[in-house]
């Protein structure tokens, strides 16, 4: 059955979450003379202060950094969303294909723009002062978005019948192994879907997905560092 559906939200529409970092980071600069000496880099269970840290480019631009990490990250799983390969889950129809696809990719948007608005508000409360009761609702709010968020999804994607292994041949003998390693070195692609329930698993047959794995490793520790060096 031929489907003109598009497989994931366009690129274009992360410009939103772009718009929103660049204007906290800007109004930090506007505002400089306006953010006090000592600020807040820490909060307790309670969400009060119990750490702080001299007025820098690294505690002011902190959240920034954060924020501009895991929009990377979403926009990366979104991209992986629109290029894996159908191979490793034959079950799917181009139409379930692209439900499959388009479902997930909605979410990580969605996330997406909820984790960078938390963050805006997060590093606004730090600068300016604003209301810390109104971070610790937001901070509620966030969990319980994601959690309803991740049932949607789940309810959405059993409703495809994708959640359930269907018998039979599923390739060459050795693509899965530990029910739920994906190895096929002649497989191109990097990403695919999970043979089980929904989201993605790398191809472990490509060299390539080891050094995502180590990279993914790497990302958190180099971005402490370029905080700890810019404070």
């Amino acid at each position: 059955m031929k489907t003109n559906h598009k497989q994931a939200v366009a690129p274009g529409w992360y410009l939103l979450q772009v718009a929103l970092i660049a204007v906290s980071a800007i109004s930090a600069v506007l505002l400089w003379d306006q953010i006090p000496n000592k600020l807040a880099v820490h909060y307790n269970i309670t969400f009060q202060p119990d750490r702080y840290a001299a007025k820098g480019f690294g505690p002011v631009f902190m959240f920034n950094i954060v924020q501009l990490f895991l929009l990377a990250i979403m926009m990366g799983a979104d991209y992986v969303v629109k290029h894996a390969t159908q191979h490793a889950r034959p079950e799917m129809t181009n139409e379930k294909s692209w439900q499959f696809r388009y479902a997930n990719s909605v979410f990580l948007y969605g996330l997406s723009l909820l984790l960078v608005l938390y963050f805006s508000y997060v590093q606004a409360t730090t600068l300016y002062g604003w209301p810390r009761v109104l971070l610790l609702i937001g901070t509620i709010a966030l969990f319980v978005l994601i959690i309803g968020g991740l049932a949607f999804l789940i309810i959405y994607i059993r409703r495809l019948r994708l959640t359930q292994h269907l018998d039979g041949d599923l390739g060459e003998e050795g693509r899965w192994m530990a029910g739920g390693i994906y190895y096929n070195p002649q497989d191109p692609s990097i990403f695919v879907p999970k043979k089980y329930g929904i989201g993605w698993t790398l191809n472990f047959g490509r060299p390539t997905s080891w050094l995502v794995i180590a990279t993914l490793f790497a990302i958190p520790f180099l971005i402490a560092g370029v905080v700890a060096l810019m404070e």
